[in-house]
């Protein structure tokens, strides 16, 4: 004999109950009850074809800000939290049966002062507001907003509203993307933060110990009459370094250098043998061809004229001097490694699987995009912080507006 049974007939001892077939179960043997089915899961299991669970609240005088329909989660303790519908004045009757907004809260009260989150009609999610419109203009207070037609805006009173924290290895903190393709990034390596356009490369290098007066401000209309970049002291920074240098700098007018007598000291004629380094200067004077230049455009590569390093350091030697004790000539020497980095597949984005009791299966998988292997150069300015290893690398230079003065000198 079976032990499913009709209700009238369910022993007072125990044994299952089935009501109507399978439209209420209770298995004896488990304690779970199934609704629409005879194999409950789980200790409440709603089963059906359409929707399978309404909660309705037959209260005619709710206030409008009490929640219906509301379902309540608690411990034993008593503390708990509820997820419920508003009775919003402000909804939005789209169908026959009307929408508001799906209200999650902190305390089973009619109240909205302990409401932590909604997903209002509109299918936008706010936090700490009501309103999606009112996130972004904000003056006071605090939120964020994730709309539906996709804009995003989050508001916070004196203090950080975006903290990025990537963990693990050096790389991308945030994407930009114009159709589909990336067009700009934001993220971190060996030198700093990075922010990395679609044509170009800008390195902002930043450490713990950096002074005030050594970082870079941009100032725009509204601070100044004349939008400049500049660094926030003065003689502070660098424009490049020996390992990182500018390629080409556009100007409408040269540079201006300072030259008050107020700021120099030991100030001299030229020797003799300075005068007869500046006179052989004039006949080092050679044409050129770079040879990155030619390597990329070949035959089309340009033509300059200038004098080659090493020889302004030989003509200060033949007369007994060090051309190193003169700003004219330079000399920089800095570290190098090299690391090779592997080529990156494409992934695609794959939700997170659970099986049918909740349990999960496989976890969210995020997009990467593709990337080429290439080879990384990472630069150190001094030999004790650079890594074992590392390649020393020394380029002379010249400063042109000193030798041409240098010359002028001895003409």
């Amino acid at each position: 004999m079976s032990k499913a049974r009709d209700l009238a007939d369910v022993p007072a001892g125990g044994g299952d109950l089935n009501v109507d077939s399978g439209t209420l179960f209770v298995d004896a043997s488990t304690n779970r009850v199934g609704i629409g089915t005879t194999s409950p899961s789980t200790a409440l299991h709603i089963s059906g074809t359409s929707e399978v669970l309404r909660i309705e609240d037959t209260d005619a005088t709710l206030a409008t800000d009490q929640s219906i329909g509301k379902v309540e989660f608690y411990s034993n303790d008593a503390s708990g939290a509820g997820v419920g519908i508003k009775a919003s004045v402000e909804a939005v009757a789209e169908d026959s049966i009307g929408r508001t907004s799906l209200v999650f809260a902190t305390a089973d009260d009619t109240t909205n002062d302990n409401e932590g989150m909604r997903l209002d009609s509109s299918g936008n999610l706010l936090v700490g507001q009501s309103s999606s419109t009112t996130v972004d203009t904000l003056t006071s207070g605090s939120g964020y907003s994730f709309q539906s037609n996709g804009r995003g805006a989050i508001a916070r009173t004196n203090g950080i509203c975006l903290a990025l924290n990537r963990i693990g290895t050096d790389g991308d903190f945030v994407e930009f993307k114009k159709d589909g393709l990336q067009v700009g990034r934001i993220g971190h390596d060996t030198y700093g933060i990075d922010i990395d356009g679609k044509t170009g490369y800008l390195g902002l290098n930043v450490n713990d110990a950096i002074a005030a007066d050594t970082g870079v401000e941009i100032l725009s209309r509204g601070f100044t009459a004349t939008p400049r970049l500049q660094p926030n002291g003065d003689n502070k920074l660098n424009l490049g370094d020996s390992g990182r240098r500018w390629k080409t700098v556009y100007a409408v007018t040269t540079s201006i250098n300072n030259s008050d007598i107020n700021e120099k000291q030991d100030i001299e004629e030229l020797s003799e043998a300075e005068l007869r380094v500046a006179v052989a200067c004039k006949g080092l004077m050679r044409k050129y061809r770079w040879k990155d230049a030619v390597e990329e455009k070949g035959d089309d590569a340009r033509i300059h004229f200038g004098i080659i390093a090493q020889d302004l350091q030989a003509a200060f030697e033949a007369e007994g001097l060090d051309a190193h004790r003169y700003a004219v000539f330079c000399s920089d020497t800095w570290w190098e490694t090299y690391t090779d980095v592997p080529a990156v597949e494409a992934v695609e984005a794959q939700d997170a699987v659970y099986d049918e009791e909740g349990n999960l299966v496989s976890e969210a998988v995020e997009a990467v995009e593709a990337k080429e292997a290439y080879t990384r150069t990472d630069t150190y300015e001094t030999e004790e912080e650079a890594p074992e290893g590392a390649v020393e690398r020394t380029r002379l230079g010249v400063r042109y507006s000193e030798l041409l003065a240098f010359i002028i000198a001895a003409i």
